[in-house]
């Protein structure tokens, strides 16, 4: 079923109408309307309201959806307007009239009939009311952080469910973003399952050590991760303008003493600094100070960087 929206363009004399074309797109458009009952699964009744400049939609299931005129001609879905193929717009930004109204509106099932026209389906998902509300509640999901500190239980997940079930996928991303560290078990003890974790949520990123890399002891190390001292709590690659968001580290051989891993909350840690001592949380996130990085390994490099130490 869709919904076809006819434009007309119509000159301060009332001149007589005619159907729009993209070539008539820059002109002021009036508003004109014709309310028709629509018989379906679906959709009750559509109407265009003048005043308002909104198209009302009324749903079988008794929900009402408003739409702005300026809004369903900027989203035109017939060919002119959008490449489906990419689910791209073709509209151009400079010929899209925002003063565009609505002189019919007519429920069709032939795409082929006008101009402007939705599917209701696309309509529905694009209502704005469902749309805030999922947005609210996806960001809602997203902005929840819990801080912690050594009374932390690190959430875990199964390698094996992550990479082949979607819904553990999900729950250890959420778990990722919420507390900022998962303990995943039961990955093999071999070499290329950090990419493929990686793979099965985006691509890895380049850097000069590689996409992937082996912490392990080495003679004339490059970096102190490649010795068996203990590390100092730290960030890593702060030499880069745009420091990695998640990082993987497997392990596949476990030392036979020492090797423990030690994990902070940075978030935390900042948020009780401020509370304790606020001039020395004003000075780490207001001065700059530079990080340097050079040497060889996946290629030869120089890096360096002026960053603060909270952001």
């Amino acid at each position: 079923m869709l919904a076809v929206l006819s434009l007309w363009k119509v000159s301060p004399a009332a001149a007589p109408r005619f159907c729009m074309t993209p070539a008539h797109l820059r002109g002021h458009h009036t508003l004109g309307s014709a309310s028709l009952p629509v018989a379906g699964p679906s959709v009750r009744h559509v109407r265009a309201l003048d005043e308002e400049r909104l198209m009302a939609v009324e749903w079988e299931d008794g929900g009402q959806s408003l739409y702005p005129f300026t809004w369903l001609r900027d989203n035109c879905q017939c060919p002119r307007c959008t490449l489906q193929s990419a689910e791209a717009r073709l509209l151009l930004l400079a010929d899209l009239d925002i003063h565009t109204g609505v002189d019919s509106v007519e429920v069709t099932k032939d795409s082929k009939v006008g101009h402007l026209f939705f599917f209701f389906n696309w309509m529905k998902k694009y209502c704005f009311l469902y749309l805030y509300l999922f947005i609210y509640l996806f960001i809602l999901a997203l902005c929840l952080r819990y801080y912690w500190d050594a009374s932390l239980r690190i959430p875990t997940a199964d390698f094996q469910d992550v990479l082949h079930d979607d819904g553990a996928a999900l729950a250890w991303l959420l778990a990722l973003r919420r507390v900022g560290i998962v303990h995943l078990k039961g990955a093999p003890a071999e070499q290329g399952q950090v990419a493929r974790l990686a793979e099965r949520i985006g691509y890895l990123r380049l850097t000069f050590y590689g996409h992937t890399w082996q912490v392990q002891d080495k003679s004339m190390a490059n970096n102190v991760a490649y010795t068996s001292g203990k590390l100092s709590l730290h960030t890593d690659y702060p030499a880069l303008h745009f420091a990695p968001g998640v990082q993987f580290l497997h392990c596949i051989n476990q030392a036979q003493e020492g090797g423990e891993s030690e994990v902070v909350d940075g978030f935390h840690m900042a948020e009780q600094l401020q509370a304790e001592d606020p001039e020395a949380f004003r000075t780490l996130s207001s001065v700059r100070v530079d990080f340097t990085d050079t040497g060889t390994d996946y290629c030869d490099f120089m890096l360096q960087s002026k960053n603060r130490i909270i952001e």
